[in-house]
């Protein structure tokens, strides 16, 4: 396992678990714990966890919320099958909506090549991957940066947003539950995830299996406000039939191969620490 695919898995046990020991982590991967050590350092340069005597823990983002940068390499064939199948759903001349996200952004990446295409969005990283592309039109809300999801948010992009309509919404979220819908960590970001749903006529999300069963304090949507819901093969049977039971199409992506690398993006300032 290499370096970088090795703490990738890092920050995903440290995610599911909160906090891990070096010993733990040696053991998992099979490597001393001077390595683990070594990949302990790099992951706190980026501002990701906190070391701390004998293993790391997280820093303060909410579980499922990490900083765009950390998850971008996470879950890669599954956030690949969920953009392929969901791009299915985008025909040229459609008016699209897309909230920020790393889901999000490998579907935007598929959008490339879609003729007559307007595309609303508060990403930064949505308008960097579309910039040049032929035959889209990329309209950005604008408002205040919310860094960990390099997403806008805030009254100036709500206002924005309700100066449009869309044929389709195409939202991610941290969190989704039977239970409380789907929620998010950030009270102006959920604000705008909710305007987004009352501007588009079809509305369509796409989470994978890993944001099932969690919870965040501000609501979006109840599962039933979204016409379909796209995820992968990972997500439990049971889940998926209670949520078409609800009335709700939901479309389980077949796995395939992961991508060799992320999406690209802008090379934003990491936050010092």
């Amino acid at each position: 396992m290499q370096p970088a695919e090795r703490q990738t898995r890092i920050l995903q046990l440290i995610n599911e678990r909160q906090s891990i020991s070096v010993t733990e982590l040696s053991a998992e991967f099979g490597v001393s714990e001077m390595t683990i050590r070594r990949d302990l350092a790099r992951l706190e340069e980026r501002g990701v966890l906190r070391r701390t005597h004998g293993g790391a823990v997280l820093l303060k983002y909410p579980p499922g919320d990490l900083p765009y940068y950390a998850r971008e390499g996470t879950q890669l064939a599954e956030k690949e099958a969920i953009a392929r199948l969901a791009v299915e759903l985008v025909e040229d001349g459609d008016t699209i909506v897309l909230d920020a996200g790393t889901t999000i952004a490998h579907f935007a990446r598929r959008l490339i090549g879609k003729r007559h295409l307007t595309v609303i969005t508060n990403s930064l990283y949505v308008v960097n991957i579309l910039i040049g592309a032929p035959d889209i039109t990329v309209i950005h809300t604008g408002g205040t940066l919310w860094e960990p999801t390099a997403s806008f948010v805030g009254p100036l992009a709500v206002a924005a947003l309700r100066r449009f309509t869309a044929g389709k919404a195409f939202l991610a979220t941290p969190a989704i539950s039977l239970e409380a819908g789907v929620t998010n960590s950030n009270l102006y970001e959920a604000e705008v995830k909710a305007v987004m749903l009352e501007i588009a006529r079809q509305k369509i999300l796409l989470v994978d299996h890993t944001k099932f069963g969690r919870t965040s304090y501000a609501i979006v949507a109840p599962i039933q406000a979204f016409d379909c819901l796209i995820t992968d093969e990972g997500t439990p049977a049971d889940t998926v039939a209670r949520i078409r039971s609800a009335g709700v199409d939901v479309r389980v992506a077949p796995l395939q191969e992961p991508a060799a690398a992320p999406v690209p993006t802008l090379p934003l300032r990491r936050p010092e620490r």
